[in-house]
């Protein structure tokens, strides 16, 4: 596995092992295969963009493509113990909401 950068390897070790979580903007899904791997969590991902979302379903992670501003009403509440934006928070038109 390749050594996460030192903002996601702080995110890792604050998540509990077998969570449930969701990686809002998760990129190629280094952070969300890190996490499947070293701490049997339960990851799902949504991103933007296209590529990065075949990258991570080629890793074998549950990412789907989508938009943060418009997607996260689709999962209910309760769905996840953590809720991830590690690059996504400052992206968003309405972070408020």
């Amino acid at each position: 596995m390749t050594a996460l950068r030192p903002d996601l390897a702080i995110i890792a070790r604050e998540v509990r092992a077998g969570a449930r979580v969701l990686d809002v903007g998760c990129g190629d899904g280094q952070l969300m295969a890190a996490l499947r791997d070293t701490k049997n969590v339960d990851a799902r991902g949504l991103e933007l963009n296209a590529h990065d979302v075949a990258t991570s379903v080629s890793r074998g992670l549950s990412v789907i493509q989508g938009d943060a501003d418009t997607d996260l009403a689709e999962y209910p509440d309760g769905s996840f113990d953590y809720a991830i934006l590690s690059q996504t928070l400052q992206t968003t038109k309405r972070p408020d909401l």
